[in-house]
């Protein structure tokens, strides 16, 4: 008779035809992971051999030496009793387990509850690590996750989707332990089910209610402050809107870009004490970004090139993606954020103009210019653009070259022929040979401060009107 190790009540009862196969026996044996061997040598052979029982001493296989006149019934009903009777006390305890976690979710103690119990139930340190790696909970409460092979995790999921990993600090858990692992899981998914379920339906209150602005309904400033109260926006943080779009739309909220944005944006927020939101709107991202209290700072342009603050934030992100694009409005107040929105939009458009290879653009950079867009009279602009630089438009349309853009970048570098290299991504010397050519096409002074002013607005309205 050889019962298997561990809870399975299965057994096998082996008949040896002759003493020279009990060795072989007891291999087979070690390989199935037999707890032992049971036999009557006095009935089927005349003594144990000894090959036998160097090969139960090799694989620690004991061999249990019956009498006659016992019958294996005898045997295999005590033993079958204690597996069962162990089996129902497991059943028992999980029950107790599973009742007590459960418990806990349906009386909203918290996240930080559950784990704790669970935490004394494996009686090792637990975490719940999200799907970006944060720390979602720890058991005990602030204990830092190191990875290491002595630990073991399991995977935690709500409606199917991957949200985190349950890991367990040590590398044998027993077999209780291991059923409190499996009811964990279960009131874990739960507890991340109801916390994403409050947080959907927070960031669609809040999603609604900024989207209004967007879609030219203004918010009065008393309603701005009391629905923004309501939804845990302080009226009196600064905003910054930011609009983020790429060469294919977004689609949904689980992109690839969002799944890297969300957590960048949820630590700056944490450790800035405000809440940012992101919103999907016509295949772009529209940011909602909140920071210092409105007065608290004084208002400067952006320089998106050396950006801090929430730009700075974004831009290794947009860097490494590459094809993504994204303009900032001017700090405003919860109630001024359709006029945040309309400069990110000015800003993207009029910088992807101005600076194809630029990822991050501000309004403040780019303010004259929609200015001098919106006031100037179109028909004497462009009697002014083709007198200065009329020439370089017709030699760039006809032979492809790019002189007009080298001569902006020229001006906006201050006269820098190696700032004008690096804004274009061409060596110096390019950047001179094609000044020297501008000068002989056109004879122009770049000596005098007032040319300079007025053929850099000429290239910038050129760059901006231009239909290629």
């Amino acid at each position: 008779m050889a019962p298997g190790r561990g809870a399975d009540p299965n057994h096998r009862v082996f008949h040896a035809p002759r003493p020279s196969a009990l060795p072989e026996l007891v291999e087979l044996l070690a390989q199935a992971n037999a707890a032992g061997v049971a036999i009557k040598p006095e009935r089927f052979i005349p003594d144990i051999p000894k090959e036998m029982i160097e090969k139960s001493n090799q694989y620690d296989i004991p061999i249990i030496q019956l009498p006659v006149g016992i019958p294996y019934i005898d045997i295999t009903y005590a033993v079958m009793e204690r597996i069962l009777d162990k089996q129902v006390a497991l059943l028992r305890r999980s029950e107790e387990v599973y009742k007590t976690l459960t418990n806990l979710v349906l009386t909203n103690s918290g996240i930080q509850v559950v784990a704790d119990n669970v935490a004394e139930l494996v009686k090792s340190p637990i975490w719940v690590i999200g799907r970006g790696g944060d720390i979602l909970v720890s058991s005990p409460r602030q204990t830092p996750y190191e990875p290491s092979p002595r630990n073991r995790h399991w995977e935690v999921t709500v409606d199917k989707q991957f949200m985190g990993k349950l890991i367990v600090g040590k590398e044998q858990l027993d077999e209780l332990e291991l059923v409190c692992v499996e009811q964990a899981r279960l009131v874990f998914s739960l507890e991340l089910m109801r916390k994403k379920i409050a947080e959907d339906t927070e960031a669609r209150l809040r999603g609604n209610f900024l989207e209004e602005p967007l879609t030219g309904m203004p918010l009065s400033v008393q309603e701005a402050e009391n629905k923004g109260r309501q939804l845990g926006l302080d009226p009196g943080w600064s905003w910054e809107i930011g609009v983020v779009e790429g060469e294919q739309p977004f689609t949904d909220y689980e992109s690839p870009f969002l799944l890297e944005l969300n957590p960048l944006l949820q630590q700056a927020s944490a450790g800035l004490k405000v809440r940012s939101h992101v919103q999907l709107q016509a295949g772009r991202l529209i940011l909602f970004l909140p920071s210092v209290r409105m007065g608290d700072a004084p208002r400067k342009k952006q320089e998106p090139e050396r950006a801090s603050g929430w730009a700075g934030l974004l831009q290794p992100l947009l860097r490494r993606w590459g094809t993504l694009r994204c303009g900032f409005g001017s700090p405003c107040s919860l109630w001024e954020v359709h006029r945040g929105y309309r400069e990110a939009q000015k800003a993207l458009r009029i910088g992807i103009r101005l600076h194809k290879e630029r990822r991050l653009f501000a309004f403040g950079e780019v303010e004259l210019f929609d200015l001098m867009l919106e006031t100037s009279d179109p028909g004497r602009l462009n009697k002014l653009v083709q007198r200065n630089i009329g020439k370089l438009y017709e030699h760039d349309k006809e032979h492809g070259t790019e002189l007009v853009t080298t001569l902006y970048h020229y001006l906006a570098a201050g006269g820098s022929l190696i700032e004008a290299a690096n804004r274009l991504y061409i060596h110096r010397n390019s950047v001179k040979y094609r000044m020297d050519r501008i000068k002989e096409m056109t004879g122009m002074d770049l000596d005098s401060a007032s040319s300079r002013f007025e053929l850099y607005l000429c290239t910038v309205y050129s760059l901006l009107n231009r239909t290629d």
